[in-house]
Formats: structure tokens, sequence, C-alpha cells
């Protein structure tokens, strides 16, 4: 027998810096995404099945659009009051594509679109619940009315069509749903919003259906196509309710920066019904700038006009002082000054009536405070203050004179003034006989022929996206939950325990565990059994060879396998390290201590009494616990029956001297232990053992797990041999291990013959036969002992 210091591996110490400096790769995440490849992929998938199921069910929603151009008015409204005087840029000159935009989504342009197509009323048929709208949807209307599927004649199923001509309700009833449902004969039933039945009609015909209120319901269909039974919901809606929803549905923007040209979009479900409204729109918003327009020159015609005859009277009294004070005076000589001063006297006084015409025609629709009213206002008092420079300078001329070129003057600012009038009314007159506005319709909407809405290129390629982004999220978010450390050498180097053996991933271990959790697999649960090719059992068999190798003497040895915390696979490692053990012709015992919660004889499928518990109690002698198992090569001790004490029948139950007797039948002893952080069973047991190692699981360690289990062991004078790493993942970048193993079609026979398999049949039942002498030569030498003692 050897001591477990000597039996330790000593490593060579390590460099902590070049560990410390591992850091994580891409190559580490590529393995990581590969490693949860499915995850990823049942991600990706889940999200496509929903993505594909909305895209069969969602309804479909068109888009109808026109487009408007936003001319540059032509200042005909402006230009008779236009001069230097007023050089400032009019709002005309600078036409605002956001003006218009305002416009067109204002309450008065969309609610006459509402008025004249009747949106106030809504309807619908019901469809069937989830799939009825989309097998609907797939009927070709041109084949009349769908037949009802599976008996319910109350659904629509496609190619109904109703045309409400009216549909007035009591106030009350605003917003609430009403049912009609059709009958034989062209003849309807309508019903309440508590489906009470109101009245029964013809198409056709108004319908009044007295409803308790002050006003009565009032319904006119005009057309109705649906097989009798088949229900619809209607809705009749305020004004105001009506056009919010048509704002929501309407959309108006500038095609590009001072293009002046607006697309106008409607969206909604029915194609034909979306083309008449955004054509109503259109026509509705260019006959009323046309109509502003023309009424705007109605205005100022009717201003100029009612100037006309008192600037007429006022030129036909100056016209008429002057020719009197010519007749009483004779002719007067003006002189060239006088002249001058007439001319600017009569410019400035013309300018001064101009720009009070113009302050009067603002007043009618600005404020005081404007910037326009203002600006005019200022003109205005400069022309005055001129005009009294003027004065002055005239005054200083002869009397005869002064009375000339006053006279002179009226008779020149009149005559000017009524002839500007004349031509400005007359422009205006043409103005508002032919006014176009400024506003045109480039191109007028259609029906559109594809839907608008679900886009399933977009869609699918945003929900490829969106799955491959969560599942590789969750992939990430587990491996940061998972308790680890980053690299295996550090581990080593932290605890001071050499790494043993990584074993792989099997998805025929979980399996196996699945059955045997089920209670459905009565065969020996092993790994090595069931499938002696799996990668784990490979890595196994380099444990085999390691420990061969380090204990390489011919007395019996005992291992003992233990864990820090349960759940990391120890059993696994004891049950099919000693199969293969077996397997190279060695006597193997394997013990269940776990005496709590030891599970190891369900997977050999016997039972779990009588055992260890019942052996170190007194209650069953050596030979009735050990169970030959010969379809796996090993002996087997299960647990027993319960025990509310294991640590002290552990220590008061003779258990070395027990293994020690054993030591003489088997060539190895393996000791499947408690977790050494729950319980001090693996501490007393470990005081027994020739080599004790500990196993982790991948992703659910950490080193300072490891570190408190070794100095566990070590208060009590056991030193571990090493841990193992268990359940590793494929591609893991936490520890290099690429296994290997043979193919199954390497491994099988080809052709073998009658004879060959009959021989080797023979063959393994006489090898079976020769693995049982032990035992029963096991059970004699116990007997003799027994009566010794006695």
């Amino acid at each position: 027998m050897y001591s477990q210091n000597e039996a330790t591996l000593q490593l060579p110490p390590l460099n902590p810096s070049r560990i410390e400096e591992q850091g994580v790769s891409i190559r580490d995440y590529v393995d990581l995404l590969i490693e949860g490849r499915k995850i990823v992929l049942i991600a990706l998938s889940a999200v496509l099945l929903v993505t594909s199921a909305y895209l069969m069910l969602a309804p479909r929603t068109y888009k109808a659009d026109a487009l408007l151009r936003i001319d540059k008015n032509k200042a005909l409204l402006a230009a008779p009051l236009h001069s230097e005087a007023n050089g400032a840029a009019t709002e005309a000159d600078n036409p605002r594509a956001q003006r218009e935009v305002e416009i067109l989504r204002s309450r008065s342009v969309l609610g006459k679109v509402v008025d004249d197509l009747n949106l106030m009323v809504e309807y619908s048929p019901n469809y069937f619940p989830l799939i009825g709208e989309t097998l609907a949807r797939r009927h070709d209307t041109h084949d009349g009315v769908a037949g009802s599927w599976w008996g319910f004649s109350r659904w629509a199923w496609g190619g109904e069509k109703m045309k409400i001509a009216t549909f007035t309700v009591p106030d009350r009833y605003l917003g609430k749903a009403f049912t009609l449902i059709a009958l034989e004969e062209g003849r309807f039933r309508l019903l309440g919003p508590k489906d009470d039945v109101l009245a029964e009609g013809r198409i056709g015909e108004m319908l009044i259906a007295d409803m308790g209120e002050t006003a009565p319901a009032v319904i006119k269909i005009e057309e109705l196509a649906a097989h009798p039974g088949t229900h619809f919901e209607l809705t009749r809606k305020t004004s105001l309710a009506a056009i919010e929803n048509l704002q929501k549905a309407f959309l108006v923007k500038e095609v590009s920066k001072d293009t002046d040209i607006l697309s106008v979009e409607l969206k909604g479900r029915e194609p034909e019904q979306l083309a008449k409204s955004v054509n109503d729109i259109a026509n509705i918003y260019v006959n009323a700038t046309v109509n502003w327009e023309s009424a705007e020159a109605s205005q100022k015609l009717g201003f100029l006009e009612s100037q006309l005859p008192v600037v007429k009277e006022r030129l036909e009294k100056a016209e008429q002082g002057l020719s009197v004070y010519r007749q009483q005076h004779g002719a007067v000589d003006i002189s060239a000054e006088a002249e001058i001063l007439l001319k600017q006297a009569s410019e400035m006084e013309t300018l001064g009536i101009q720009l009070k015409q113009k302050y009067e025609e603002q007043n009618q629709h600005l404020e005081a405070a404007h910037p326009d009213m203002m600006a005019t206002k200022a003109q205005i008092k400069r022309i005055d203050q001129k005009l009294a420079n003027l004065d002055k300078r005239i005054k200083d001329l002869p009397r005869t004179q002064q009375n000339v070129v006053s006279l002179s003057r009226d008779v020149q600012v009149n005559t000017e003034l009524y002839t500007s009038l004349l031509n400005s009314a007359q422009e205006q007159r043409i103005a508002a006989a032919g006014s176009l506005g400024n506003s045109r319709i480039v191109d007028f909407a259609v029906t559109p022929e594809k839907p608008y809405w679900p886009k399933p290129g977009l869609l699918l390629a945003i929900a490829t996206l969106l799955g491959l982004s969560a599942g590789s999220a969750i992939v990430f978010l587990r491996h940061s939950l998972q308790r680890h450390d980053n690299y295996p050498a550090l581990l080593e180097y932290q605890v001071g325990l050499p790494l043993f053996a990584a074993i792989p991933h099997s998805k025929k271990q979980r399996r196996l565990a699945r059955l045997i959790d089920q209670g459905r697999d009565r065969e020996p649960g092993i790994l090595v059994s069931q499938d002696p090719l799996d990668i784990s059992v490979e890595s196994l068999r380099g444990l085999r060879t390691t420990l061969e190798a380090t204990f390489a003497s011919d007395a019996s040895k005992v291992i003992m396998v233990s864990s820090p915390a349960p759940g990391m696979g120890k059993s696994f490692v004891s049950t099919n390290l000693s199969a293969l053990l077996a397997s190279i012709k060695k006597r193997v015992l394997i013990i269940d201590a776990d005496m709590r919660n030891g599970r190891l004889h369900e997977a050999f499928s016997v039972g779990k009494e009588p055992g260890l518990s019942d052996l170190l109690a007194g209650r069953a002698t050596l030979g009735e616990v050990i169970v030959s198992l010969p379809d796996v090569g090993v002996d087997f001790i299960p647990r027993g029956s319960m025990a509310l004490n294991p640590a002290e029948l552990l220590v008061l139950g003779n258990l070395e001297e027990t293994l020690e007797q054993l030591k003489s039948f088997y060539n190895h002893i393996v000791i499947d232990s408690p977790p050494i952080l729950g319980a001090t069973d693996a501490a007393v047991i470990g005081k027994y053992a020739d080599a004790t190692f500990l196993v982790v699981k991948e992703g659910r360690y950490t080193a300072q797990e490891l570190e408190v289990s070794f100095r566990r062991f070590q208060q009590v004078g056991v030193k571990p041999n090493g841990f193992i790493i268990n359940d590793m993942k494929e591609g893991s970048s936490y520890y290099p291990y690429y296994g290997y193993a043979y193919k199954r079609t390497d491994m099988e026979p080809k052709g073998p013959s009658v004879f060959t398999t009959g021989y080797q049949a023979v063959g393994d039942w006489l090898g079976k036969y020769q693995e049982r002498d032990y035992l029963l030569a096991s059970e004699s030498v116990e007997d003799t002992d027994d009566k010794a003692q006695a």
C-alpha cells in the first residue's frame, strides 16, 4: 500500500502572469455560439414561426396616393397696389408647402370628404375568429359569395358586399355597434347594441326603427350580397370622430425640399374606398383654393367699384373749379418753378391716396399691430410730410399762381387716381372670372393592387435578425450566469490540484438518465455498456490509463470519487470507470457510500437493500450486500436502508476492516461518496482511500469551491490526487479537449458467418462464467472468518 502524497502528480510551476494574460478572443465567442447553436436555432425558429403566422393572419393594409403641385401666385390680386413704395415681397411671392400641408389636413377639407363619402358609417362582416379573414381574403370575388365552412353560416367567408345609403341613430347610440343580419329574398334584420331586434326591412327601402328616443334609427341599404344568416357589424360615428380617424390614416408631405410638390397618402383596408377618398381630398382642396382666390378678387373688386363714383365725383368737381377760375381771371401763365411743384405735389398726393386705399383694404383682414399695417401707416406719414413741405413752397408763389397750381393739382391727381382705379377694377374682373388657384393635381390616385402592409421580405429579414440576436443573447446570458473559471490551467495553479480528465458531454448519457428518472429502463444504465464508442467513454478510458500508470502496484487500491456539491456527475464517473477497469480483466467492486441520496441501484436496476448501511449497522453480512452484475462485469454494494446517522455508522461500523477484507478479493474498489461540502462522510471515507478525486461539472464550479473542498480534506489528513471536469460542451473554449472515437461503421464486421457468430457467443458466455468465480471464492472465505470470530 502507498500513501496519497506519493501518488499525487507533481505539476511544474506555472507562470501566473502568462495565465492571467489568457483573455477572451473572438474564437471563444464563436465556440460559445457553436455550442449553443440549438438555442439559437430554436429562438430563430420561434421568431420565424410567429412572423409567418402574423403574415398569414394579419389584415392587409393598402395605400393610395396622389401628387399636388403648389404654383406661385400670379400676383393678379396684388397688382393694383404694387408700386415702388410697396417694394416688400408679399406672401404670395413665397408660397410655403408646410402651410398647404396644414390646410390639407384641416377639418374644413376632410370634413367635406367625410360627408361626401359617408365615412361616418363603418361596417364590416363578422369573420370566423383568427382565420376567417385570411380565408375570406383568399376567395376570388369574381366567383360570388363563398359558401360557409363547416356549417357556420353566421360568419362571412369571402365575397360579401354591402352599400349603405343612409344610417342614422340617436345621439346616445353614436359609436356603438349595431348588428345587421342578411335574410332571404333581399331582406335584412337590424339588431341594437344589446342584440335586441329593432326591425326588419328590404334592400332599397328606407327602414325606420323606434328605439324609444326622440329620434329613431333610420337605415337604407342599396346593395347587400351575402348568404342568409351572415352577420354584419355597423357603427355610426360622429363627424369629429370620423375626421380624426381620417387624419390618423392621412399623410401629406413634400416630395423633396423646395419642389412645391406634395404627396397625399391615405392608408386603409378598402382599396377602392382609399382611391376615392384621396381624389376627393385633392379635388376639394383645389376647388377651395380657387374659391378662396375668387372670393378675394371679388372682395377687392367690390372695394374698387365702391371707390370709383367717389373719385369720379371729385374729378368732376376739380375740373369744374379750374374751369370757373380760368373764366373769371383769364389765362394765367404758370412759371417753371410752379410746374415742378405742381408735378411733385400731384405725384405725392396720388401716392398718398393709393396708400390710404391699401391701408383700408388691409384693415379688413389684418390687425392694427400687424407689421404690414404698421409699414403702410409709416409710408403714409412720410408722404404727408413731403406734401406739407410742398404746400409751404407753393404758398410762396403769387396768389394767382397758387390758386391755379392748387386747382390743377386736384384735377391731375383725381385724373390719375380715377384711371388707376378703372384699370385695377378691370383686372380684378378678369381675375375673378378666370382664377385657377395656386394648386394643381399632377397625379390622381388609382386603386392599389398590392397591399402596402405587411411586407413579407422586410418582416422576414427583421425576424431573422431578431431571432439570431435573441438566441445569441440567451446563449451569452446563460453563459454569464454559469459558475466557472475562465481557464483550467489557472484553476490548477490556484487550487494546487492536477486535472486528470476532461469528460465531454454525452447525449446518450443524458437520455439514459432521463429513462432512469422515469423508471422505464430496466437494463443497466451504464454508458459503457450501452454505447462503448461514445466520446465520453473514450475520455474515461484515458482516465483509466492514467490511473494504471500512476498507481502501478500489485496491491489493491481504493479509489474514492467525490465532488464539492451534488449534481456534478461523480456517480457517472464512478460507475463507468468501474466498468472500464473491469473490461481489462480487473476485479472491481463499486460501493454506493452516499447513504442519504445514493441512486446507483437505479442505474444498475437492482434493489437498494440490503446495502452498506445495513452492513455497517450489523444487520447484514458482506456476502448478503454484494450484488454481482455480470452484464457490467463488476460487483456492487448499494447504499442500503435509510440511515439517520451515516457519519456515525462510518466511524463505528468498522469500515477500515471491511475495506481491508475486500482488498484481498478485488483489484480496485471504487467508492462513490457524498459531496464533501454537504456532509462529512467523504472526509471519513477519505482516510481509508488510496486515491481521492473531485468531480466538477463545467459551468457549475468555481475555484473557491475546489479550494474549500481541498482544505476540508486536508483538515482530516487527506490530500486529493486531482480533479475531473465533467460534461464539457462540444467546442468549449475553457479546455481544449477534442475527443476521438471510432465510427460505428468501422467497428461493425463485414458479413459475419453463422459459425463465427456462434463461436463469439460461446466465448462471451465462458468469459462471464470465469469472472464470476472470484465472487464465489470470496463468499466462502467470509464464512470461514465468521466461524473463527465466533
